[in-house]
């Protein structure tokens, strides 16, 4: 779930309001104690007709780094748990390039803070509302069931 969400706050931010619509996936148990599926690898369509690829597995002991990248026509956006890169393209001569460097964190801590000023503001944070959490899960269960179908397109519809 939370490389959903994270997935989706990226695009997002790099793609302004950019979601996930359609989702073709094939999926695979690999290691008979992460039941039901544990790699998934989809083509996923936003709703402005681009498209991108999600591939995640927790079977494999031999890639432990995990990174979400955004590429769009003006630049990307490479996440990983201890880094924030990016890269803008204004035009064919001007580039710029930014590197954040962060301590690892597992975001819970981060996540906390933000309810918890939530709660203090009486305002909900866009981020986490309810209607977000939903939209996260309805992706993730169109992938798990796309997958069940031998990567048939599944809509995202919330």
């Amino acid at each position: 779930m939370h490389f959903i969400a994270a997935l989706r706050y990226l695009l997002a931010a790099a793609a302004a309001g950019t979601r996930i619509a359609r989702v073709a996936c094939f999926s695979a148990l690999l290691q008979e104690h992460l039941v039901p599926v544990d790699t998934v690898n989809a083509t996923a369509v936003t709703d402005t007709g681009c498209s991108g690829i999600i591939s995640m597995t927790f079977a494999t002991e031999f890639k432990r780094g995990t990174e979400v990248e955004i590429v769009t026509t003006k630049g990307s956006v490479l996440w990983t748990p201890v880094s924030v890169k990016v890269v803008k393209d204004a035009s064919l001569v001007v580039r710029s390039e930014v590197t954040k460097e962060f301590g690892q964190s597992t975001g819970v801590v981060e996540e906390m803070a933000a309810f918890a000023a939530a709660i203090e503001q009486g305002k909900l944070d866009e981020r986490q509302t309810p209607l977000e959490a939903l939209r996260d899960l309805e992706v993730l269960q169109r992938l798990l069931e796309s997958g069940e179908e031998n990567a048939t397109v599944k809509a995202v519809e919330l």
